[in-house]
């Protein structure tokens, strides 16, 4: 990444999404614009591989009433390929919307406060614009399943589709 471009605070709502280098678990990259040109994805992006609030976050998206949420998912995990296959192989279901990067953190505006990578989560839709931006420093706060369905167009109680 370059060190002029890179951001002082989280994207926020409006922003575009910069150009982020993903690797899937086994190495091979990941094209993201060609992952976004599908409708708005939920990029998630996780504080460690091993966090148990970050992965228990994953494990509400798989249990949402929306099913087609998980098919929307992109997983975030910093550091490479085989911090990504952690967290695959943790998450089986989601192995195909998991990948690493070394720098993508640092490109959104997630840095190291306080000890702790900062986590966070964001709705792009399919030009790369940022529709919804939460991040945190404790990880609690860095995921809200109706923030993210109101988002998508989805009722968070029923999982229907709204207009």
């Amino acid at each position: 990444m370059d060190v002029d471009a890179m951001r002082t605070s989280p994207l926020a709502s409006g922003e575009s999404l910069p150009a982020l280098t993903l690797f899937r678990p086994d190495g091979t990259g990941l094209d993201v614009p060609g992952v976004l040109e599908h409708g708005p994805v939920v990029m998630y992006f996780m504080r460690t591989p091993t966090c148990p609030v970050c992965n228990a976050h994953l494990r509400q998206m798989k249990r949402s009433a929306e099913q087609s949420l998980m098919h929307r998912l992109l997983v975030i995990v910093p550091g490479g390929p085989v911090d990504a296959d952690l967290v695959s192989k943790r998450h089986p279901e989601l192995a195909d919307r998991i990948a690493s990067s070394e720098d993508a953190h640092a490109a959104v505006g997630l840095f190291v406060r306080a000890g702790l990578q900062q986590s966070g989560t964001f709705v792009v839709d399919s030009a790369g614009t940022v529709l919804v931006a939460r991040t945190s420093t404790i990880p609690l706060g860095a995921y809200d399943e109706g923030e993210v369905l109101d988002a998508l167009g989805l009722k968070p109680e029923t999982g229907v589709r709204i207009g």
